[in-house]
């Protein structure tokens, strides 16, 4: 006959040898979540320093445009007042009595072609207009070959103190918002637009871009987008229109010029 063991479970180690156990995981799991506190303390504040050393470099720059600006500034307006004395002198040139106008004419008729009515009275009137301009714009009018004229039609752009566009075309003026040339993906959308409302032109075009005291990136902009509206004109007339185009710089106004 077999005898029954009784099997007897002693539950208090066990108890307390799952109590170290949890007792380790949740030590492993602080001792985790310190280490990770940490490093995200240490990122955090190594991204404090970054972002101080990023506006301390900003400030530096935006320091270094300001002076560059100003230095450009005083540039352009010695620049400008370089061309006044000049402008200046040819205006005192050409303060021409009538009498040496007329032996001017007379000369040209015999030498030439006989002038007609028309073209002395033009020629005349030539000399009187550019013996009254501003002191700039003869300077202007010299850069701009009257021969030049006769042959291509001559656009204006100038940017204005306010960022704005003045277009002079003939006796067309037309005008574009600084929004309208921000990038120089919206001036030649613009531009184009407005090239499309004027009269038909002469087989060369020539655009001249000036500006005032304005904001570098409207000046960018428009000089920027001028090769690529020039083209996309060239393409709109089959190529039988040519645009060429020439950056004058400075100005303090948009005058025309005579």
């Amino acid at each position: 006959m077999m005898t029954r063991r009784k099997l007897t479970l002693q539950l208090t180690p066990l108890l307390d040898l799952l109590l170290i156990v949890i007792f380790a995981q949740y030590m492993e799991v602080k001792l985790v979540a310190n280490k990770e506190m940490t490093r995200a303390k240490s990122e955090v504040e190594q991204s404090q320093t970054d972002l101080k050393s990023v506006q301390e470099q900003l400030g530096a720059l935006q320091k270094q445009l300001s002076m560059l600006d100003q230095q450009r500034h005083e540039t352009e307006n010695k620049d400008y007042s370089t061309r006044e004395q000049l402008g200046q002198l040819f205006g005192e040139l050409f303060r021409i009595p009538e009498a040496t106008i007329q032996k001017i004419v007379n000369r040209r008729s015999s030498d030439e072609a006989v002038l007609s009515a028309a073209e002395i009275a033009a020629l005349k009137g030539e000399f009187k207009t550019l013996s009254t301009a501003r002191a700039d714009q003869i300077v202007d009018h010299l850069l701009t070959f009257t021969e030049m004229k006769k042959r291509f039609d001559v656009w204006e752009l100038y940017v204005q103190q306010d960022n704005s566009l003045v277009i002079t075309a003939g006796g067309i003026k037309k005008r574009l918002q600084p929004d309208d040339i921000e990038t120089p993906e919206l001036f030649v959308d613009e531009f184009f637009k407005l090239y499309k409302s004027f009269p038909q032109t002469k087989s060369v075009v020539l655009i001249l871009v000036s500006y005032g005291d304005s904001q570098l990136r409207y000046r960018w902009a428009v000089t920027r987008g001028l090769p690529i509206v020039a083209e996309k004109m060239r393409l709109d007339s089959n190529g039988t229109v040519k645009f060429e185009y020439a950056v004058l710089g400075f100005r303090p106004d948009a005058t025309p010029r005579p």
